[in-house]
């Protein structure tokens, strides 16, 4: 120590005897360092403070947590192939290889018509990364035993959320070929993008070659459809030969035969009447049209804007790769389209409108609970300022910000992103941070303020006598909390970073309470009280006092004057706990709150015959309807599509999304304060309308309305899978169970994954005949293809900068003139001929007996067990009471069903019971281990007990609230209610500690009992309205977290009240009378 200067910081005249007190100068070294001198507190400081600063810069923003569970899609195509085929020789291939992959949690997949679709969900404790590879290599591995006309299979990462995060849409006066043209492009572009993972285009029309045969043409010339085909296959390719080695013609030798003319390949030889080598050559455009066009159109897209009119438009939608910032992506996203509209190459007359941005809603939502953070940082300072005093309110108010600086930089450590739920944590955190500020600044102040001491001596006493409480108090509520982040699956990944947040928090604020809040609180302490001086309280001080010493008196006389009257009061708390319990069994349960989305997804499903014109037409009405709501900001109607608002979900991958008989709208409400009511409430009335209109108009409609969600993932909340061996079957048992849940109130949107079923008209062949004349069945399926379908036969090559583009091959019949499809009338269909080898032409009912039936579009598995999953929506009722009543109704309906088929619940319900049954196990176990700790701090099981009823104290005030103000108990709920209970402790642990001292001090066990509780009055009442009032613009501000704050609210009020008397009454009936007396070991 340099001369001048006393340990205690004040400044001497050199060679001036030391002023330092006995207690300051006998301190340990390492007290004296940390505790009383500046310098390592202002290191710590600025550390917290510049690290939190570039960690603020550096996280990835984003609304709620991406989960980055292995997820993936297999999509295997192989044209012509029909579902059951599809199944045997590709699907059970594949899924026997992912299935035995360690790790994997469900293999979902569909079997459809040509092409096979396989979900893999690893759990979630599974290395991305190793996982991916894992999965191509057993793909790999199934490429080798599937057949040969079989593609190869496509392997798409997917994200547990896979809604789009930007949308805009493509409109103007530019034309449909051009709008199409320039929609490829943009999306070409946009794929390069790092961090995207698919560019969709709604209402897209492909351009391709279109050949079309005329079937009176194939029949004159006795050719077969399936000679055109080999001929256009066989003369379309491209081979490199080798290299010639010479100084003068040295040269890479190559065939150059892909089609890049139409010219050219209308002039392509495809036969020669009188057979090989004899004979006229028979060119394409003799028997087809050929020309370059747009493709059939199957889809269409509108979109209006502040209700103004539909105009014709493409939507395009961007979903990102796993793990990608959405907020620097979308700001790319952006600047490429600014860069692409300033460009040359920009049709004139087109415009963009962007109509969904995730971004935006990132910032929205985190600026919401930003400035919900900050009001209830202001409020605890305000509270602070009037409970103890200005100096030690700036220093405990100063504190916080140090803290979550810190907290931000461990959170970038830890690999996080800074999302809504790290912000809540820090906010929840903050209501209990503030209580080891409180303990410590208020003992300060009483060293100082009351007792008289010098700043030094007040430290050390403030240390001595709180650092061990305040200690054991953060300590249990961490155990409180960190079980909360073993919580496996989906839902346990989703919510682990709000417990992970507030345990760092809890151990950052410990560290600057102790090295930064005491040392530099010298600058506005340090000089305010010498020894021997006046002592002078303040108002507060004042006030308090009063407040104490009426408390004390009143529970000297009222609670433990005898040991009868402590008894009544805490037989009277035990009776006020089983009467909240009976309350507490009569409140609804739910996984996640509703939330004020901005996104609406409709899908209308039709009859699977009606045509795109019927679909146009029912689109045309409702979107009038959507267009003349005042709360929608914009308005996407999609024909032949459905929304991609509505999906996301690995269930809706596995579904086909284009059909024309697919309606689908993708709608953005306005922000909140423009309209009357929250989304979620808007979208059940619009629903509510919809279902009138189809069901008045339009038979046999499925409506699917979809409001945005703020929880992991975008499943359906009523999922029940069935399985057996017989697809057929399955159907049957579907409906049964649709008619089921269609039968109990709440609940809408009944449907499963496969759909409508399709009429069938199923050719079965007559195999004698077909061997007769000569003709095989593979032959036979791909003439009769051809006249129904429009397969691709080839690539043909551009010189624009856009992809190669497709060569289609079908039929041309009178009632499609100039575009592919089967014929539409049974004379059309009568016209559908085979052909044999020598040109001979059988007509098909000489080989083929037709039957009418209906037929699922799709064979769909879970786990390699034929499945099918029937899926419903709840509205007005949570998912639990639906499930109470469908679920012994759905165990009666099995009973009837026949052996080896049976029901399983799944979604939201089960969800549900095994989150809250992990979550409670996690309680138990912080039980245990908080338990543990007391024992051990406080040497004392009785001590420990008196301590541990703190917690049903703080459950009675909760369980009472849910119940009378009939608010449903989430799982935030579940988070705030341990959190509650770690603040509840708290205040038992001081409480316990105080008495103990007084009782050490010589006061009687009555005594102690009665000035313990009395007073820490002024502390446990500025907890308590810190908390309270702190969470209050959180509980307004978001319906979504304010099941969290409310438990913390009621339980903190009726903890509050009931410790002041419970506490003393149990310190005098469980402290033995010769507690206080030195223990003998010997």
């Amino acid at each position: 120590m340099s001369a001048g200067n006393t340990g205690d910081g004040q400044r001497l005249p050199t060679g001036s005897a030391p002023l330092e007190s006995e207690e300051v100068r006998n301190a340990h070294p390492l007290a004296r360092f940390f505790f009383l001198q500046p310098i390592f507190g202002i290191l710590l400081v600025a550390t917290l403070l510049l690290g939190g600063v570039m960690a603020y810069t550096q996280l990835v923003k984003e609304s709620l947590p991406d989960l980055n569970i292995p997820q993936a899609t297999i999509t295997t195509t192989w044209p012509g192939a029909d579902p059951l085929t599809m199944e045997e020789q590709v699907t059970d291939i594949i899924e026997d290889e992912v299935t035995t992959l360690q790790g994997v949690r469900r293999v979902d997949s569909a079997s459809f018509d040509s092409f096979s679709i396989i979900s893999v969900e690893f759990e979630a404790s599974a290395e991305p990364l190793d996982a991916m590879t894992r999965l191509r290599a057993a793909v790999a591995d199934a490429e080798a035993e599937l057949p040969a006309d079989v593609e190869r299979p496509t392997i798409s990462q997917a994200s547990v959320d896979d809604r789009p995060i930007f949308t805009f849409t493509l409109h103007g006066a530019a034309g449909s070929a051009t709008m199409n043209e320039q929609a490829r492009r943009i999306r070409d572009t946009l794929e390069r993008v790092p961090g995207v993972n698919e560019v969709d285009i709604g209402g897209e029309r492909e351009e391709i070659v279109q050949i079309l045969l005329r079937p009176e043409r194939l029949l004159a010339l006795g050719l077969s459809p399936a000679t055109v085909r080999n001929a256009v296959q066989q003369a379309n390719i491209e081979q490199p030969f080798g290299e010639i080695r010479s100084d003068s013609i040295g040269a890479v030798v190559r065939l150059e035969g892909r089609f890049r003319d139409v010219a050219d390949l209308r002039a392509l030889p495809v036969a020669r009447l009188g057979g090989a080598g004899a004979g006229r050559a028979v060119r394409l455009d003799e028997i087809a049209s050929v020309s370059r066009m747009q493709e059939t159109e199957t889809s269409r897209a509108f979109f209006v804007e502040q209700g103004g009119d539909f105009e014709p438009s493409l939507e395009i939608s961007v979903r990102k790769s796993p793990g990608a910032d959405t907020v620097n992506l979308v700001e790319t996203l952006r600047s490429t389209l600014a860069r692409m509209e300033q460009e040359g190459a920009w049709p004139v007359g087109l415009e963009y409108t962007v109509t969904q941005d995730e971004a935006r809603q990132i910032w929205e939502a985190l600026s919401e609970v930003f400035v919900s953070a900050l009001q209830t940082m202001a409020i605890v300072f305000v509270i602070l300022l009037l409970t103890i005093a200005w100096r030690e309110a700036v220093v405990a108010g100063l504190s916080v910000p140090i803290t979550f600086a810190g907290v931000l930089l461990a959170i970038l450590v830890m690999g996080y992103s800074l999302n809504e739920l790290v912000v809540i944590g820090m906010v929840i955190a903050l209501v209990m941070i503030i209580d080891v500020f409180i303990i410590l600044m208020e003992g300060l102040h009483d060293e100082i303020y009351v007792q008289g001491k010098t700043f030094g001596q007040g430290v050390l006493a403030t240390v001595k006598r709180y650092a061990m409480p305040a200690f054991a108090a953060q300590l249990t509520t961490i155990l409180a909390l960190a079980p909360l982040m073993s919580i496996g699956g989906t839902v346990g990944e989703f919510i682990r970073v709000l417990p992970a947040t507030a345990v760092v928090c809890l151990v950052i604020s410990f560290i600057v309470a102790m090295l930064c809040s005491l040392p530099l609180s010298r600058a506005l302490l340090g000089k305010q009280r010498k020894p021997d001086s006046a002592q002078q309280q303040g108002l507060s001080d004042r006030v308090t006092s009063r407040a104490v010493n009426g408390l004390e008196s009143w529970n000297a006389r009222w609670v433990v004057r005898t040991r009868k009257q402590s008894w009544l009061w805490v037989l009277a708390a035990i009776a006020l706990f089983m009467v909240s319990m009976v309350a507490f069994t009569q409140a609804r349960i739910e996984l996640f709150p509703p939330s004020d989305g901005e996104r609406l997804g409709i899908n209308i499903e039709l009859p699977p015959t009606a045509q795109l014109a019927t679909s146009q037409q029912v689109a045309d009405e409702v979107g009038e309807i959507l267009r003349s709501k005042p709360y929608f900001q914009s308005v996407v109607k999609l024909v032949g599509l459905k929304s991609p608002f509505a999906g996301g979900s690995m269930a809706s991958n596995l579904q086909p999304s284009e059909a024309e008989n697919f309606i689908g709208f993708s709608a953005i409400f306005l922000p909140r304060g423009e309209r009357e009511a929250d989304s979620y409430v808007l979208a059940e009335e619009l629903r509510r309308e919809l279902t009138v209109y189809l069901q008045d108009n339009v038979a046999a409609a499925q409506l699917l309305v979809v409001p945005e969600a703020s929880g992991p993932g975008a499943g359906d909340p009523i999922e029940i899978q069935l399985l057996g061996a017989d697809m057929d079957e399955l159907l049957v048992r579907s409906r049964e169970v649709q008619a089921l849940l269609a039968d109990i109130g709440g609940v809408v949107d009944v449907r499963d994954n496969i759909g409508m079923l399709k009429p069938q008209l199923a050719l079965r062949p007559d195999r004698e005949a077909a061997n007769f004349f000569g003709i095989g069945h593979d032959d036979l399926a791909s003439q009769v293809r051809i006249a129904f379908s429009s397969d691709i036969v080839g690539t043909f090559v551009t010189a624009s900068d856009t992809d190669n583009i497709d060569i289609r091959l079908g039929t041309e019949w009178p009632s499609r003139p100039g575009e592919a499809g089967g014929p539409r009338n049974t004379e059309e269909l009568s016209r559908v001929r085979a052909f044999t080898e020598d040109g001979a032409s059988i007509a098909l009912n000489q080989l083929l007996t037709p039957a009418q039936s209906e037929a699922a579009i799709a064979i769909s598995h879970s786990n390699g067990e034929r499945a099918l999953t029937v899926m419903a929506k709840n509205e007005g009722r949570t998912v639990g009471e639906i499930m109470a009543e469908a679920g012994p109704r759905l165990a009666d309906l099995q009973a009837t069903w026949p052996d080896g088929y049976r029901a399983v619940v799944g979604g939201e319900s089960a969800d549900t019971a095994e989150t809250f049954t992990s979550a409670l196990i996690a309680l138990l176990i912080a039980v245990v281990l908080i338990v543990g700790v007391l024992v051990i701090v406080f040497s004392s099981f009785r001590q420990a007990f008196i301590i541990f009823a703190t917690m049903p104290l703080a459950i009675i005030g909760s369980a009472l609230g849910f119940w009378a103000f009939d608010i449903t108990f989430s799982f935030f709920a579940m988070i705030g209610l341990v959190s509650l209970i770690g603040i509840a402790i708290n205040n038992g642990i001081i409480m316990v500690d105080t008495m103990n001292g007084y009782l050490k001090e010589g006061m009687s066990i009555t005594e102690a009992a009665a000035a313990g509780s009395a007073r820490r009055l002024r502390p446990l009442l500025t907890t308590a309205v810190t908390t309270i009032v702190g969470l209050v613009p959180l509980a307004i501000s978001s319906a979504f977290y304010r099941p969290l704050t409310l438990v913390i609210i009621f339980g903190l009020v009726s903890v509050s009240i009931l410790a002041l008397i419970v506490v003393p009454a149990l310190y005098l009936l469980l402290t033995p009378r010769t507690a206080g007396q030195q223990v003998s070991l010997d």
